[in-house]
């Protein structure tokens, strides 16, 4: 599908002087017109055109200014159809481009409550346990039209930020994020690559997690989680230790057709982990 050329003024000549109409009615208007020339030339036709006596028999620049006039409303004519051409295909263009944008896949938050935290019981290396509080954002794909096969995300990946809710947005953190319905990185060869577990598929409807961070209950550690954290004890990565009561979470989806992000606020205090709110950026 290709966007239609602009029009232009050799467009509207070549639609003009090209015009089949345009040299039919040229050719009537001169047989009209010039009658008298013809049946000079061709006695025998001097019959037919002396009932068109009142028109040959014009001056001649008066003939010269009905053939200008009727060929000025001609182009006029003609170029008013080929720029209603043009537009209906520019129309055709951005209605088929509409279609294809509104059956793209749509990933939004699954609201009500598409963030949430969720105690559970984390299990590193070892048998080694630990009661943590998981903060987690629900997304769902909802196509804006009907449910096509180009609807259906594929290979979805997240890019997680923490900053610093302050005006300036200090950058504390960046992470790949991890799906909560991926497989754990820990269960696999460590000599197998893990790019995939990074990528999740989208189906029309279908709603998937994502992992943002966990608080632990008893120290009230509070860390940013991916796949890196299976590596360490209790699943703490140093480096993912988030120190401070307030962080802005900037989480980009990135894929094919996929370009959206959203922020939202959480708060790590003595009441616990909580999510403040949430701002979707297109």
């Amino acid at each position: 599908m290709e966007l239609p050329p602009s029009t232009t003024r050799a467009y509207l000549w070549m639609q003009t002087l090209g015009s089949p109409f345009v040299w039919a009615v040229n050719a009537f208007l001169a047989v009209l017109l010039w009658g008298d020339v013809m049946a000079s030339r061709f006695p025998q036709t001097d019959e037919y055109f002396r009932y068109l006596a009142q028109v040959t028999d014009l001056p001649w620049h008066w003939k010269v200014i009905i053939t200008l006039a009727v060929n000025v409303v001609l182009f006029v004519e003609v170029s008013f159809r080929a720029v209603r051409k043009r537009e209906r295909q520019r129309d055709e263009y951005r209605t088929k481009l509409q279609l294809i944008d509104q059956a793209r896949p749509c990933i939004i938050l699954r609201e009500p409550e598409a963030q949430y935290v969720e105690p559970m019981q984390i299990q590193a290396i070892g048998n080694v346990t630990s009661v943590v509080s998981f903060m987690r954002v629900r997304f769902v794909n909802k196509p804006v039209g009907p449910p096509l096969p180009n609807s259906v995300a594929h290979g979805v990946r997240a890019k997680i930020r923490f900053l610093e809710p302050t005006p300036e947005g200090k950058l504390l953190l960046t992470i790949e994020g991890k799906w909560a319905d991926s497989a754990q990185s820990s269960t696999r060869d460590f000599r197998q690559h893990r790019n995939h577990l990074l990528k999740m598929d989208f189906g029309i409807e279908e709603e998937r997690s994502l992992d943002i961070a966990f608080r632990d209950e008893f120290t009230g550690e509070f860390y940013a989680f991916n796949n890196d954290n299976y590596t360490y004890p209790q699943m703490k990565k140093p480096e993912h230790l988030l120190s401070g009561g307030r962080f802005l979470i900037r989480i980009s989806l990135l894929g094919p057709w996929v370009d959206q992000t959203y922020e939202l606020l959480f708060s790590n205090d003595s009441q616990g982990a909580q999510i403040m709110r949430s701002l979707s950026l297109q």
